[in-house]
């Protein structure tokens, strides 16, 4: 029975120095953002403060909206992603510019991209006065006969009495409808 008992004891040793030992592997939360794709795979996410952020909702819930007009304004493109979370809170951004005929390079900023961002008891509204925005929005496909947007995008929000809001590794891959 000692012999038993000896190996019971290794046994259980090697086990919890194993446990002691192993090692969590940092998870990049970039590799839960979806792909930064240009097929027009109705995608949309970003990181919000390095947090995972993506459209999120019911069955009957619309968590994502393009509409893009060329003729209007010069283009109007407009992206609402809504993330419905309990008991009636939401969170929604929108990325909303005028003048966006090709693929490109845009800042952020009052007068030509806006972004509106609403998150608990703050809103980031583009036309507000107290509302800083800076960033950047690229468009990296525009395609009218695939009907196809797609882009990136970060940007930051700051605003009086509110956190500041930094969005990073943003991308969008939606159909024109």
């Amino acid at each position: 029975m000692k012999p038993l008992k000896n190996i019971l004891i290794l046994l259980c040793s090697l086990l919890m120095l194993a446990a002691s030992c192993k090692k969590e592997k940092s998870k990049n939360p970039i590799d839960d953002l979806p792909p930064a794709t240009q097929t027009g795979a109705n995608t949309f996410g970003c990181l919000i403060n390095g947090e995972i952020w993506k459209p999120k909702g019911g069955l009957l819930d619309r968590t994502l909206d393009l509409s893009y007009d060329p003729g209007y304004m010069g283009g109007t493109f407009n992206v609402i992603a809504n993330r419905f979370l309990s008991q009636g809170v939401s969170e929604r951004i929108t990325i909303a510019s005028y003048n966006l005929q090709s693929t490109g390079s845009f800042v952020i900023s009052k007068n030509k991209v806006g972004i509106n961002f609403r998150k608990s008891d703050c809103a980031y509204l583009s036309d507000e006065v107290d509302n800083i925005q800076s960033g950047i929005l690229i468009i990296t496909r525009l395609d009218l006969q695939a009907k196809i947007i797609s882009g990136t995008f970060n940007f930051k929000l700051e605003k009086t009495g509110c956190p500041t809001i930094i969005a990073t590794e943003g991308r969008f891959d939606l159909p024109i409808e």
